[in-house]
């Protein structure tokens, strides 16, 4: 698992919040391979999931834990050794990349690279003819174009059932699993700004949900006089909140029932507090730039979710990306025997 996030995080997109959307915008493509295959060592799958990243990031895609995943399956066609001293191998590998749909479990596009390598030992030679992969080739940037126009169209294709389950899941106030569900749809699709504008309702929706819990909390604490933890209280409150303006009214009444020793207790608090509400108003004053941050801050929420959210009525323990990808690899090989 920590080589895996630490190859997730080496193809991390900066944030994706653009509100108007360029062709350049990133799509999720993890990349993951197989390491027990016949005939290459585990090694030389490292090697091989090393290029897959190099791959999706020369290329313009991110990895996330999306629905989409690239991987690669070598074939040892022909190992030979020289008659030198010391001799050398020659291996003949055939590399077929896939990129494969998880959801739909169908292979969305494939290539094959012919290398040859030449080592020491089999395991270098065969090493060294993965590393003859040209990820930025014209075959290559080809190849991951229209596996680029293929996951767009697929996307298009099913926005408005995607639109219709995160609105089903909103209006069961399951607003993190709404979020999670239109973070999986690319930026550079044409309809985006459609899901960008849900996005941001459905995380106003959120955090009005917690804003309201945190103002009955700290009522209840003002009417114990217990001004110190309502004042901590309603500091937790987001000032993106549509509340926040109710939850600031009774910051000024608190300020005014401290007397100076409690406040001074307080001081560090309501600096933070100060910075955070003067943050706010200036980004309210630029409204693209709210939607900026409001789509960053959905999708940082949405990247939490510890749930399936394939079935809007029934919650069901979410594979990670690991086990999804392994998976659906498995998948793959088998439908290659076959």
């Amino acid at each position: 698992m920590k080589r895996l996030a630490a190859l997730l995080a080496a193809v991390a997109a900066s944030s994706l919040i653009a509100m108007a959307q360029q062709p350049e915008s990133k799509i999720a493509l993890t990349p993951m391979v197989e390491y027990d295959l016949a005939g290459i060592p585990a090694t030389a799958a490292n090697s091989l999931e090393r290029k897959l990243v190099s791959m999706t990031t020369a290329n313009g895609f991110a990895s996330v834990d999306g629905d989409f995943l690239i991987t690669a399956v070598p074939d040892l066609v022909n190992s030979a050794s020289t008659p030198t001293a010391p001799p050398q191998f020659v291996c003949d590998v055939e590399v077929a990349v896939y990129v494969l749909n998880i959801p739909e479990k169908v292979i969305v596009d494939q290539k094959v690279y012919v290398c040859k390598g030449v080592g020491q030992s089999e395991q270098k030679a065969v090493i060294s003819a993965i590393n003859q992969i040209n990820v930025r080739s014209v075959d290559t940037r080809r190849f991951m174009d229209n596996v680029r126009t293929k996951i767009l169209d697929y996307y298009a294709g099913r926005l408005p059932a995607i639109i219709a389950k995160a609105e089903s899941l909103a209006s069961m106030t399951r607003y993190e699993e709404a979020l999670k569900v239109l973070s999986a749809v690319p930026e550079s699709l044409d309809e985006y700004p459609q899901v960008a504008q849900l996005m941001v309702d459905i995380y106003t929706d959120c955090i009005d949900r917690d804003a309201k819990k945190l103002i009955s909390e700290a009522k209840v604490q003002m009417v114990q006089e217990n001004y110190n933890l309502a004042m901590k209280t309603l500091i937790k409150i987001d000032p993106n909140s549509s509340l926040f303006p109710q939850a600031d009214a009774m910051v000024t009444q608190i300020k005014a029932k401290l007397d100076a020793e409690k406040a001074a207790e307080l001081q560090r608090e309501m600096e933070q507090y100060e910075r955070e509400k003067e943050q706010a108003q200036r980004e309210y004053e630029d409204n693209v730039e709210l939607q900026k941050m409001k789509i960053d801050a959905a999708k940082e929420i949405a990247s939490k979710i510890p749930v399936d959210v394939s079935d809007a009525d029934e919650q069901q323990p979410e594979q990670s990306i690991e086990e999804k990808g392994r998976s659906m690899i498995k998948w793959l090989l088998g439908n290659l025997v076959e």
